[in-house]
């Protein structure tokens, strides 16, 4: 009986996948969920012109809210002024298509690598976008995809799909 106990207590083998990546991701998905994910695959339509040069970095809320956010954003170089005298105008627009006051400040981060922190798709992206948005995807069909997707943790992941769904739903 004494050998079993001392090896459960060692617990040999191989461990769960899940145990490893869980801590490794949890500060990047922490307090962001679909708010995040909804913001990033409608950027262009929030930010309009303004999204050829920013994109949304993170979403962060005071604890236990879901409401009032702290939305930064990365800014190429030299339109930071821009962005910071225009985020007022941003964050009715993002508080508009969220349907409440999901956020109510506005953080800039000028970066020179916007395209390197964003990885080469920010080129692609914007001919994408702008390919699927001359006909606006039908509303029942944008909250399939995300019902469909809500189960997903990764909030860029999430929002690559919507995006990719909202193209193939344009196309047909």
């Amino acid at each position: 009986m004494k050998k079993s106990l001392s090896h459960e207590k060692k617990r040999g083998g191989m461990k769960r996948l899940s145990s490893l990546t869980e801590p490794v991701i949890a500060t990047a998905t922490n307090n962001q969920g679909a708010l995040y994910t909804q913001i990033c695959s409608l950027w262009p339509d929030i930010a309009g012109e303004m999204a050829v040069w920013s994109y949304p970095k993170n979403l962060t809320f005071a604890k236990s809210t879901r409401h009032n956010g702290n939305l930064a954003i990365w800014v190429i170089a030299g339109r930071g002024p821009e962005a910071q005298a225009r985020s007022q105008e941003l964050v009715n627009a993002i508080n508009r298509v969220c349907g409440f006051k999901a956020v109510s400040r506005l953080t800039c981060q000028q970066t020179f690598e916007l395209s390197d922190k964003m990885g080469s798709l920010k080129n692609k992206k914007t001919a994408a976008t702008s390919h699927s948005m001359q006909t606006e995807p039908d509303p029942m069909v944008l909250n399939l995809l995300e019902q469909q997707t809500n189960d997903i943790s990764s909030p860029e992941l999430r929002a690559t799909l919507i995006k990719l769904g909202r193209t193939i739903a344009a196309k047909k």
